[in-house]
This record gives structure tokens, C-alpha cells and sequence, in this order.
């Protein structure tokens, strides 16, 4: 979780983007993926694009297996 944090919060952070990007409140611009399970427990979800079942992409959904 640290990672994923360090990887994503932190940085939009230092870049003084905060409120920007990396948050999915009503009118905000998303980038978002929904997994086929849980990548804290189970980083490899990130190596294989098809565990992927949602994804957002500037607010608009770009794929969707849901």
C-alpha cells in the first residue's frame, strides 16, 4: 500500500497538483483501473492487462468487462 501511495499521491503532491489529479470526487478528471482481484495482496495483477476490468481514462471509460 506504501508503494501504491509513494507511487501516486506523493507525486501528484510534489507536483502542486493536489485536488487535480489523483482523486475521483464529482467533476474531476479520472484515471482509474478496477481489477480482477486485489493487487495489495496480489501484485501480479499488474503484469497482465487482461485482471484489468475497468478502466478510466481522462472520465471516460476506455474498457469495461464488468
Amino acid at each position: 500500500m506504501e508503494a501504491l501511495v509513494a507511487a501516486t499521491r506523493n507525486n501528484v503532491e510534489m507536483l502542486g497538483l493536489s485536488g487535480q489529479v489523483g482523486v475521483i470526487p464529482p467533476g474531476a478528471q479520472a484515471d482509474l483501473v478496477i481489477w480482477n482481484g486485489n493487487p495489495l495482496e496480489d501484485p501480479e495483477l499488474f503484469s497482465d492487462p487482461t485482471d484489468a476490468v475497468l478502466v478510466i481514462q481522462a472520465g471516460q471509460i476506455v474498457k469495461d468487462l464488468r
